[in-house]
């Protein structure tokens, strides 16, 4: 009989620890146990077995059960196939239509059978309320520590730990000037960041006299050079994720969420869940609480960004589908450096072309 394995972990800190090998080495004794060719391993590293989450290798094991190329499913514990119940049944009822049997290693069950179908439908009761409880939890957690003050996720750009003899930070070694310094915190209370902390001061500067926009706030970003008390330059850049995506070019985009992140004036926002159970967007915080890392911009300023978000909202959809007010766009050339000149609009309205790489 040929055999194929599934073998997952949720977190990426889980993908060099023991987890997948473990599982991979139970699915392979539980084969030779049983006589059967096992031909191949899928391996999902660092993604949820929950309603709605991709999982590249297990569409490509269904794929693959569709094409006959093998006859039999083997997973270590159930939870690792599937952790919500309708999707768990709807997946094992289309490995069934391929005639494709499921076995489930810690379980010891066959649930091709009858018997091991009844099994299957309590075990994936379980495995959904054990979820359903680990994420009320989780909400709960994050609720807990904005009220005292600390943040939830990803350090926001702008911020570090401090923790700078052992440092992590994507903008640490090799960019900040106080990597390999004595620890300035314990880790628990973020930093300013000595580099990205003048950016997000700058960002908010640039964008609150109304003369530029998120695209030219993202160029000039892209193109200033800081001075380091030791006199070298650095240009500034995005944090990126570890593991994810490296630091980078700041977009129109990542501009936007910067200026309307209300982390740095001081407070952390909670934002839950709305009744569908998707997390609110980022000006849709339900509660915020007072924070203890240090504001970066001072609340009027964050309010007045935000209220000339609000204009030029408002007056870029009442001039929707008027004709072209900048016809000389793309087409003066900065006599400085041969850039191309950009229309801009400022906050009061005033139309004007300009190189926005020039501070």
């Amino acid at each position: 009989m040929q055999a194929v394995g599934y073998i997952r972990v949720s977190h990426e800190y889980q993908v060099e620890g023991h987890s997948l090998e473990a599982q991979a080495h139970s699915i392979r004794s539980f084969c030779k146990s049983r006589g059967w060719d096992l031909v191949h391993i899928y391996t999902e590293a660092g993604h949820s077995a929950r309603r709605g989450s991709r999982r590249p290798q297990f569409e490509q094991m269904l794929q693959d059960a569709h094409a006959g190329r093998f006859d039999v499913l083997v997973v270590d514990k159930l939870d690792r196939f599937y952790r919500h119940l309708r999707g768990c049944l709807s997946a094992l009822d289309e490995l069934c239509s391929c005639d494709v049997s499921f076995v489930s290693v810690r379980e010891n069950l066959d649930f091709s059978t009858p018997w091991g179908k009844l099994i299957l439908t309590v075990l994936g009761m379980l495995a959904e309320i054990y979820v359903d409880n680990l994420s009320d939890e989780t909400r709960k957690g994050k609720l807990q520590r904005a009220r005292k003050g600390l943040y939830n996720g990803s350090i926001p750009f702008g911020y570090c730990k401090g923790n700078c003899s052992s440092c992590t930070d994507p903008n640490g070694e090799g960019y900040c000037p106080r990597y390999g310094d004595p620890d300035l915190g314990t880790g628990e209370i973020v930093l300013p960041h000595p580099i990205e902390s003048v950016a997000v001061r700058l960002a908010f500067r640039w964008y609150t006299t109304g003369d530029f926009a998120d695209g030219d706030i993202a160029e000039r970003l892209n193109t200033y050079e800081h001075a380091l008390p030791d006199g070298t330059a650095v240009h500034f850049r995005t944090k990126g994720r570890p593991g994810r995506f490296s630091p980078g070019r700041f977009t129109k985009d990542s501009v936007r969420h910067l200026l309307q992140r209300i982390f740095y004036t001081g407070v952390v926002p909670y934002y839950g869940k709305d009744k569908q159970g998707r997390r609110r967007k980022r000006n849709q915080a339900t509660s915020v609480f007072p924070g203890r890392h240090e504001a970066l911009i001072s609340p009027q300023d964050f309010q007045a960004a935000q209220n000339l978000r609000q204009r030029l909202s408002r007056r870029s959809r009442s001039s929707r589908g008027k004709p072209n007010v900048h016809p000389l766009s793309g087409l003066l050339i900065c006599a400085a450096c041969g850039r191309r000149m950009r229309a801009t609009t400022t906050g009061t309205g005033y139309r004007y072309y300009r190189d926005t790489s020039h501070i």
